[in-house]
């Protein structure tokens, strides 16, 4: 048994939520050789998920869900919930919305990991970060790149305890980790 992501709790299960063809879960799992997971996607992304998965040596350890993170409930009961560049691309209130499905995906004590840009309070840093958040207003209709207290605030709208900024980097692999409540 490997410690979660946090390092202060095990990881049985978790879901990569929109982990199309595998890339996270693939590497998360052989860090944590005792842990299964479900990546959860829209159809055509499982359906690419399928072969490379099969190949990977660790398709008795991964189940494969087709969904819509924004229509469906996510797989449940799990340990770990992976979501990797996926906030960015909507506004806050559909964000919160989101993050509530990933909240009662987790049991009691469960741990989100939240990839994705983070950006300094006064919003013109990381440079790449606010780059991307003009991408996103041309290209999205409420898509932006959040601060780490907008963040944090999503997470608790959700339920989440205790976000912390876990690895901060200047692209998109800022890492912001939150737990459910014990109770």
């Amino acid at each position: 048994m490997m410690s979660s992501p946090d390092w202060t709790r095990p990881v049985y299960a978790m879901v990569d939520v929109g982990g199309a063809s595998g890339t996270w879960t693939l590497a998360l799992l052989r860090a944590m050789p005792d842990a299964t997971a479900v990546i959860f996607d829209l159809p055509d992304a499982i359906k690419l998920a399928e072969k490379r998965i099969a190949e990977s040596g660790l398709a008795d350890r991964i189940e494969l869900a087709p969904g819509d993170f924004y229509r469906d409930e996510l797989p449940g009961d799990c340990d770990f919930a992976w979501v990797s560049a996926i906030i960015h691309q909507h506004g806050r209130e559909r964000n919160k919305e989101f993050l509530a499905k990933v909240y009662r995906a987790l049991r009691p004590g469960g741990t989100i990991g939240l990839r994705d840009v983070v950006m300094r309070p006064d919003r013109t840093a990381p440079t790449p970060g606010a780059m991307f958040a003009v991408n996103m207003l041309a290209c999205t209709d409420t898509g932006m790149t959040y601060t780490m207290a907008e963040v944090a605030e999503g997470l608790e709208a959700a339920g989440f305890i205790e976000p912390k900024l876990a690895i901060q980097d200047e692209f998109m692999n800022s890492v912001v980790t939150a737990r459910r409540a014990d109770s």
